[in-house]
């Protein structure tokens, strides 16, 4: 997805080869502070990282395997979020119910609603989504439940989109403390994969902190699949 025009301004690749087989290093610069995410063979990522022009702080997204790499370059924390990428198998099939209870509708968001999606995941806690920016309203997908005042209760995006390649990563999912454990964050969820699969997105994966033991169990209720851990 970091491919397509929205997204390539703001990415540097950096790519080695040796016999062991393709290392990348990918550095994204539109969020705050910037991404570092690597894939592959580790002595050839190494290579991969040694070409870029590494910023003083990054936000990083790295295989364990990788994380010593980054620590030649970077303080790096103790205590690493341990977490899970997913993907989602049979994605038309979550899409097909998108209800909430009585007194509250589910509302497409877009770029005039980031002060409503900022405002309510200020109501902060432990896994609070860190990685939104208003821009991904844009060319994404982002759904709210909202009741009759109004109010926005909970909400769920993407990170990124490719409508092209039919790829898209899910993320920002909240649920204010209050209203939590009344199926909002499924309701919202259905609702954001509906979208995707009209759209022809059929590869879709999401993050979630290993220890955050009730998204977890969402997303596996809607069919989600453990891909690789990561920190």
């Amino acid at each position: 997805a970091d491919l397509q025009p929205d997204y390539a301004p703001y990415c540097r690749w950096h790519v080695a080869e040796s016999a062991q087989g393709m290392g990348l290093a990918l550095l994204f610069t539109r969020l705050t502070p910037p991404a570092l995410f690597a894939m592959g063979d580790s002595d050839t990522v190494a290579q991969a990282m040694a070409q870029a022009a590494l910023p003083e702080t990054v936000y990083m997204t790295l295989q364990e395997a990788h994380w010593s790499l980054a620590s030649r370059y970077y303080a790096c924390p103790a205590d690493p979020r341990p977490m899970w990428r997913m993907a989602l198998a049979e994605p038309a099939a979550v899409a097909a119910d998108v209800s909430v209870s009585d007194g509250l509708h589910l509302a497409p968001l877009a770029g005039g609603d980031s002060g409503r999606i900022r405002r309510l995941v200020a109501n902060g806690g432990p896994y609070a989504p860190d990685a939104f920016e208003p821009y991904q309203t844009e060319g994404g997908v982002f759904y709210g439940a909202v009741n009759r005042s109004g109010d926005l209760l909970a909400v769920g995006g993407t990170h990124v989109v490719d409508w092209q390649g039919g790829v898209g990563a899910i993320g920002n999912m909240y649920t204010h403390p209050a209203r939590r454990g009344e199926g909002l964050g499924g309701a919202v969820l259905r609702a954001v994969v509906g979208k995707l699969v009209a759209g022809g997105v059929t590869n879709i994966v999401l993050n979630v902190d290993q220890r955050n033991v009730a998204a977890g169990r969402l997303y596996e209720r809607h069919g989600c699949a453990i891909d690789c851990p990561y920190l």
